[in-house]
């Protein structure tokens, strides 16, 4: 009787141990994820003007950048949309797909997706 007692805790532990550690990552990835949004809204509203709006009707998300965007330097752009779609994704180890738009004439700049971060030649305004 006594090991039939033990055997069922240990198939509990094994089965419920997982969900225990993924509630606590969950924690952590949802305060990751508050971080990007701070960050994302300081490069909105400060002069640097990164992006102006999304568009979460169409998939994937189109991503509207402004002035601040288009006179950074390469990598930040880069890091500026990886940090955009791990926000979108909700975790900050998944993405997101990403079309990105310039938000005064409406035109295709780039894209983030299976590929990477790619603009698109002669994309600037």
């Amino acid at each position: 009787m006594r090991f039939k007692l033990l055997a069922w805790n240990a198939l509990l532990l094994v089965v419920f141990f997982p969900w225990l550690a993924s509630a606590q990552d969950f924690k952590k990835w949802e305060a990751k994820i508050s971080e990007y949004k701070e960050w994302l809204d300081l490069v909105r509203l400060d002069g640097n003007h990164f992006w102006t709006r999304l568009d979460s009707n169409q998939r994937p998300h189109r991503l509207y950048v402004g002035e601040g965007f288009h006179k950074a330097e390469y990598h930040i752009k880069e890091k500026f949309v990886e940090i955009f779609s791990h926000y979108l994704a909700g975790h900050p180890e998944k993405y997101m797909l990403i079309d990105i738009f310039d938000a005064a004439s409406g035109s295709p700049v780039g894209e983030f997706g299976w590929g990477g971060f790619r603009l698109y030649p002669n994309s600037a305004p």
